[in-house]
């Protein structure tokens, strides 16, 4: 039996990285998980999956990986702009790979990134407030005061309250959950309710309104403000009163704040929050809920390289301009797409993936996805941090190394990338 003591699992951005794995080798087979939430383990236990592409396909038929190559370079050497997207499911090296293809064609290059947190980044390229940010590892020693702002990580990041936030013993919280209160505000009654000391349930649209309130209680405004909430006023001065109070705080902010419509006042309020408690004194920082294991490799990646996060077009001057270059934007100017990892055609607004269905595909992936049954090559690949191995960017932005846990018979993504890439350069 191998024992493998401190695996990285790839599920979620948050890197889980204390994972304890049995492995039978004469089988190839994991025949033990320990400390891995449930969704994590399945992830490990993924191999087994009855939904995995058994082989590569050519317009629906089965074929072998070189036929496969050779029609992907036939169907990309006669695009004039390609689209690659996905990755955010990737090892950093295949997001190095893809980066460098879209800019051979001089295509469009983009990540699930540009439709969660493209606002976070507006907001910041506005230059009007600073970004409070800090490690994990920071937050889990210092902060007392914990905020998950239209965030539910017990379904979407399942230890995270274990690991970094409201359980574990920090350097200030030596009593762990004792020393620390937990703030959720949501326009659902989530689970995180439950283990919440205070719970804001707002009307749907209003997470603006009451982050605008909460600025000017802490700037000091205490004239009666009529807020359209049904926990009322007091609920929300309480609530100010202890933020301001706090030692160290942090603001989770997830996809509820980030997808509404009114998504880009929200975002702009949550910033303006976080400025005003920091400029009273307290340490606070405002921290994106990331969703891939390693979309934050990709942004990393793209601000390396390029200075802009995600949605690049090649072909433009200006390459990066949300609205104009992200994935929804350029649908109906791309003329072919490389899809790795991401199952567009499930995830993108119906009109946005009838447009996609409109032109050839070709997808790499280990599972089947609509994605893949529409797509006019698909490649089996393996899973990056179980049957490869990789590097990982954490939600925080810290690098680690994903270990290849059982042997394959499928290649990677990255070696899939790379067969393409040659074959097109040569």
């Amino acid at each position: 039996m191998r024992i493998i003591d401190s695996a990285v699992c790839p599920f979620c951005a948050c890197l889980c990285d204390d994972v304890v794995i049995s492995v039978d080798p004469a089988s190839n087979k994991i025949t033990g998980i320990r400390n891995a939430c449930a969704v994590g383990a399945q992830k490990f236990l993924s191999t087994r999956n009855a939904d995995r592409v058994q082989k590569p396909r050519v317009n629906g038929k089965e074929t072998d990986y070189e036929a496969a190559i050779q029609k992907a370079v036939e169907i990309l050497i006669t695009a004039k702009k390609p689209l690659i997207y996905g990755l955010s499911n990737s090892g950093y090296n295949a997001q190095r790979v893809a980066l460098e293809l879209a800019k051979h064609k001089r295509g469009v290059y983009d990540t699930s990134e540009s439709i969660c947190h493209n606002l976070l980044y507006s907001e910041l390229r506005k230059g009007k407030y600073p970004f409070y940010y800090a490690l994990l590892d920071e937050i889990r020693d210092n902060a007392n005061v914990i905020i998950y702002w239209g965030a539910n990580p017990i379904v979407s990041h399942p230890r995270h309250l274990s690991r970094y936030s409201i359980y574990p013993v920090g350097r200030y919280a030596l009593k762990g959950v004792m020393d620390r209160e937990l703030i959720t505000i949501d326009v659902v009654d989530s689970e995180l309710k439950k283990i919440s000391r205070w719970f804001l349930r707002l009307n749907s649209g209003d997470d603006a309104k009451i982050a605008e309130v909460m600025t000017r209680l802490v700037n000091g405004d205490t004239s009666v403000l009529q807020v359209d909430d049904e926990m009322g006023m007091d609920t929300i001065v309480k609530l100010t009163d202890l933020l301001k109070k706090a030692f160290y705080g942090v603001i989770f902010v997830g996809l509820g704040a980030l997808s509404s419509e009114a998504a880009t006042k929200n975002v702009e309020a949550i910033f303006a929050l976080v400025d005003a408690l920091n400029k009273t004194g307290v340490r606070y920082v405002l921290f994106p809920m990331k969703g891939h294991f390693n979309v934050m490799g990709a942004v990393q990646l793209l601000l390396r390289e390029t200075g802009y996060p995600f949605g690049l077009d090649f072909s433009r001057d200006r390459m990066f301009e949300p609205g104009k270059t992200t994935v929804l934007d350029v649908l109906e100017e791309v003329d072919a797409a490389l899809i790795v990892g991401a199952d567009p055609l499930s995830s993108f607004p119906k009109a946005k993936a009838k447009e996609l269905c409109d032109i050839p595909v070709i997808s790499i992936d280990p599972f089947e996805t609509p994605t893949t049954f529409n797509s006019s090559v698909v490649f089996p690949a393996a899973i990056t941090g179980v049957e490869a191995e990789g590097i990982a960017y954490r939600m925080d932005g810290l690098p680690l190394k994903l270990d290849k846990i059982l042997d394959c018979e499928y290649p990677s993504d990255k070696q899939i990338l790379e067969r393409i890439y040659r074959a097109l350069v040569l």
